[in-house]
């Protein structure tokens, strides 16, 4: 029995007729140097076609030189409709609809990428950039509009089967609709009517400019997010009117760039913004309507589909991850889908440095054009890999599908390292997955695995392997601080790993990412589950006073000090904000250029601002960093084995390089 008879069912948007359900919706990928679409471009989204993607939208595609500069596909000239035809016979190649969104950030462009001031509604200090904004003239707002049709005329010269219209995540048609920005006194401000004429009369011209068989879609926010901003109530007014104007497709996400409510990373539920999408759907007649923001899998995804809460899924994130996430779930193997886990490490990360985007469960991404997988070895060869971690895992996945005989050693009962601790309530749920697919992968690559076993020399040297991969990972560091070894300081890994529990007041030493999320971990313990949240809530049983504060207030207060002058080394661009934004919320209270001079039962003294302090510490937690745990190699080396180290072993930051490293190790095997 077909698992997901809806998301594989066909649809049709206006003539284009899609495979399934299941939307690529436009990323921005660092791929297209000077705005051009590029090999590296076109092997990428050939590989999610080739994946079984009913319809890909490529972008932001850039309609004129004040929408974002040459970081992104240019669609402004006619000279780039050479590229995009080639985009789109790839995609076309292998059975995927493709189309293009046509981008205008308005005051959010960088000033210095556009190489003038950015424009909008109105006048204002942008809140994403920064950067002084001026508002267009009625002659700039004809020629914008201008500049959207001609646009999507190229996109339909190009051989693309639809565009879509960027309207949602604070662009230029969020601020014309926006009443907080939008403080035009003419025919395009003051009335939801007026708000709405820039983006109505933006589809109007589109439609003229590609005629009424060919695909129109737009993609709005269901709800800014942003105070005094547009609303929910007004988003489904809009939507309706854009059905009124003719669009094909209505693509819901939620907030701007600018919001202070999570959009894309774990506090983010699975299908958190699919609300947004059905009070949308239940606003207009007919027009399609798709749900976006972690729609993660193909269950979840199903289950929006069978809700009614949309007619297609967008998926963007799942499909970097894994571009054969579409076809595995068709033909019935789920369990070998490499799941995005909403880390934004190797994504969302590399954006604001400039760097081409990546994932971090899947070390190919945006490398497709040089790196065509691992293929078969020359010869097959004996290959141990001691470490169960995700970075040993991904090795032997590695070597294995290079045709090599693996054995893998894991000293702890299952597979998954670190992650195994930090999958759990409170913490990183969502990175479960990363040892279940792996464990899958192992599997079914017949890879041996010898679970609550330590490898010693000699029992590598009896597998008589040609090439050892040593992923032992590390060692959690004491500092010689006095009193470290007292009971009641415990290492963050003890605590992570449920071998001693925290009591009374708790003191973190080190500011890291560790130090943070752990300090997180333990503030959120008490606080109102989301079951008692929703419970209380419905029943009236508290005040919303009084369950604000509940859902904060956890039982045990926490410090953290950091010896360094910044908290959060470690922590990623995307997600740094939430983080400092929960500790404030949760009371954590946080001190930096600490020196922590000694530890006693019950207290913790330190040099705080200068002076010396005296804390209440009944639980000292000690985030204060790792050495690698390579002491194996050296032995083995000696017996004249090559040996690869991976991952902590090697000093390798974070899981997604050593999920990279391990790939790279097993690629040169």
């Amino acid at each position: 029995m077909d698992r997901y008879p809806l998301l594989f069912e066909p649809i049709t948007l206006n003539r284009l007729e899609l495979k399934n359900r299941i939307v690529m919706p436009a990323m921005h990928l660092n791929y297209t140097p000077g705005g051009k679409v590029s090999d590296q471009l076109v092997a990428f989204y050939r590989e999610r076609a080739a994946g079984g993607a009913g319809l890909i939208i490529v972008g932001g595609c850039v309609i004129n030189e004040q929408a974002g500069g040459p970081i992104f596909i240019s669609i402004k000239d006619d000279a780039d409709v050479e590229g995009l035809s080639r985009l789109a016979q790839a995609a076309h190649a292998e059975g995927a609809a493709v189309g293009a969104q046509l981008y205008m950030a308005g005051a959010y462009a960088h000033a210095m990428l556009i190489g003038g001031q950015p424009v909008s509604a109105s006048p204002h200090t942008s809140g994403f950039t920064k950067d002084e904004c001026r508002a267009l003239t009625l002659e700039e707002i004809t020629q914008t509009q201008d500049d959207f049709a001609s646009a999507a005329r190229r996109a339909k010269d190009a051989g693309l089967d639809m565009v879509e219209i960027l309207g949602s995540a604070g662009y230029l048609i969020c601020q014309f609709l926006s009443p907080k920005i939008n403080q035009r006194e003419d025919e395009y401000g003051g009335s939801l009517e007026n708000r709405m004429r820039f983006g109505l009369e933006t589809i109007a011209k589109v439609r003229a400019a590609v005629g009424p068989d060919f695909c129109v879609g737009i993609r709005i926010a269901g709800n800014d997010f942003v105070p005094g901003s547009h609303t929910g109530d007004e988003a489904a007014l809009f939507a309706k009117a854009c059905e009124d104007a003719g669009v094909d497709m209505i693509n819901v996400t939620g907030g701007w760039h600018e919001t202070r409510v999570p959009q894309i990373t774990q506090e983010l539920p699975p299908g958190g913004f699919s609300y947004l999408a059905r009070g949308v759907k239940w606003a207009v007649r007919s027009v399609p309507v798709a749900a976006s923001n972690r729609m993660h899998s193909p269950e979840l995804a199903e289950a929006v589909l069978a809700r009614g809460d949309a007619d297609l899924v967008c998926m963007g994130r799942p499909l970097l991850a894994d571009p054969r996430l579409p076809a595995k779930a068709k033909t019935g193997h789920s369990e070998l889908i490499r799941r995005c886990v909403a880390c934004n490490q190797g994504c969302f990360d590399a954006i604001p440095q400039m760097k081409p985007v990546g994932c971090m469960v899947n070390p190919r991404a945006g490398r497709e054009a040089k790196d065509t997988g691992p293929g078969k070895a020359e010869r097959p060869q004996r290959v141990a890999v001691v470490g169960g971690g995700p970075g040993g895992c991904m090795a032997a996945i590695t070597a294995a599908r290079r045709g090599h005989h693996v054995v893998l050693f894991e000293r702890a009962p299952e597979l998954g390292g670190q992650i195994a601790w930090w999958n759990r309530p409170l913490m990183k749920t969502d990175f479960g997955s990363i040892p279940r697919w792996q464990k899958a992968q192992l599997t079914a690559l017949g890879v041996e695995l010898r679970l609550g076993t330590v490898a010693t020399p000699e029992m590598v040297a009896e597998l008589k392997p040609e090439a050892v991969v040593l992923a032992s990972g590390a060692t959690p560091t004491r500092p010689p601080i006095p009193g470290a070894e007292l009971p009641h300081v415990l290492t963050a890994w003890e605590l992570l790993q449920g071998k001693a529990l925290a009591r009374g007041r708790v003191v973190v030493i080190g500011g890291g990412a560790v130090g943070l999320e752990t300090a997180l971990y333990l503030a959120r313990q008490g606080a109102l589950t989301p079951e008692q949240s929703y419970f209380i809530n419905l029943f009236g049983a508290e005040t919303p006073e009084v369950v604000e504060r509940l859902i904060a207030q956890g039982s045990h207060p926490v410090t953290v000090l950091e010896a360094l002058p910044k908290m959060g080394a470690g922590i990623g661009r995307s997600t740094r904000w939430i983080v400092f934004g929960l500790l404030k919320r949760f009371g954590v209270t946080v001190h930096t250029k600490v020196q922590v001079k000694a530890i006693a039962e019950g207290s913790l003294t330190a040099v705080i601002d200068g002076q010396e302090q005296e804390l209440e510490a009944d639980t000292v937690v000690l985030a204060t960093g790792t050495r690698p745990q390579a002491e194996l190699a050296s032995a083995l080396q000696a017996q004249g084995l090559k040996v690869e180290l991976v991952g902590d072993a090697a000093g390798e930051a974070n899981a997604l390089a050593a999920i990279a490293g391990g790939y790279r190790a097993g690629c040169r095997l």
